[in-house]
């Protein structure tokens, strides 16, 4: 199963259940445009800002396998730019719109490798001023994906909540929610995912901040073996001979699971537009018998301006 990056942990940055059948007929109407075509514009100071971000993503178990001699790691380079513009609408409501392009290539299985891209809009409210004043934002992104592996493209569509809380100068608390509907041609690569994190976030130093944090997922996965697994099959919708790891063939097997994840990242401000990080990801994905695990690690370097 593809996996993707999680979002910056800068705070300058306000990015980031039961299953549902996906609603390939859904027209989208998303949330935040809705509310955009009921705002006079005219009156808001708009800002523009560019941001973007490039390194090298590790995962030690691509192939989501629960068996040492189905597991599957590689390397990718990941890239992603964004431009947005700010519409400060009132003292402490701010309406943000953008577009996004992203990718990934991938080493070892090219079927993974990726482009995107997409366009979100969001609505961030502050209850106050200064850095400690808490705050909830509400984004919906809308994109399409397509892979190498062209079978697994598709629309993707993320709506989400977020909110934070300045605790101290140097310490912040951030947390939400987000639902995320991808529907693609073959209906195996649909999938539907809700998800929770929680972070803590230190200032370390004036250029120096670190994060800890907690992310709960529940949703669709798929996970690559050599057959047979009559323990998986009872639960899981096959694919057979999936040739995406090589030889021997592989069958896919999709089915719910739980994810349960810690991380810890760390960023180092090298200049006014430029930032290094290093994140580090472990998660357990569940759905008994079948247990699995991730390790990611990401290195990159990030500029905004």
């Amino acid at each position: 199963m593809h996996y993707r990056l999680l979002p910056a942990f800068a705070r300058s940055s306000a990015r980031t259940g039961l299953l549902r059948k996906p609603n390939h007929g859904m027209k989208t109407r998303p949330i935040v445009f809705s509310l955009l075509l009921a705002t006079n514009l005219g009156l808001a100071r708009a800002e523009w800002r560019f941001d973007a971000e490039t390194g090298a993503l590790y995962n030690s178990n691509l192939s989501n396998s629960d068996r040492a001699s189905d597991v599957r790691d590689d390397w990718a380079w990941v890239s992603n730019a964004r431009i947005g513009n700010a519409f400060q609408l009132s003292r402490d409501l701010r309406l943000n719109v953008g577009a996004d392009v992203r990718g990934e290539v991938w080493d070892r299985f090219g079927a993974f490798n990726e482009i995107g891209t997409g366009f979100s809009s969001g609505l961030r409210y502050r209850f106050g001023l200064g850095r400690q004043a808490p705050w909830v934002l509400l984004e919906n992104r809308f994109g399409y994906d397509r892979f190498q592996d062209t079978a697994q493209s598709g629309c993707d569509e993320v709506v989400s909540l977020r909110g934070g809380i300045g605790l101290t100068e140097r310490i912040a608390l951030e947390g939400g929610y987000g639902f995320e509907n991808f529907v693609a041609p073959d209906d195996f690569y649909d999938r539907q995912e809700h998800r929770g994190n929680v972070r803590l976030i230190v200032d370390l130093t004036s250029s120096v901040q670190v994060a800890v944090g907690y992310n709960y997922r529940e949703g669709d996965v798929i996970s690559y073996a050599v057959p047979p697994r009559p323990d998986i099959a009872p639960f899981a919708i096959e694919r057979e001979n999936e040739d995406k790891f090589g030889n021997p063939l592989r069958t896919a097997y999709k089915l719910l699971g739980w994810t349960h994840a810690v991380s810890l990242s760390m960023a180092c401000q090298l200049s006014k537009y430029a930032t290094i990080q290093v994140d580090y990801e472990y998660a357990v994905t569940l759905h008994d018998p079948l247990r699995y695990e991730n390790h990611l690690v990401a290195t990159k370097i990030a500029f905004a301006y």
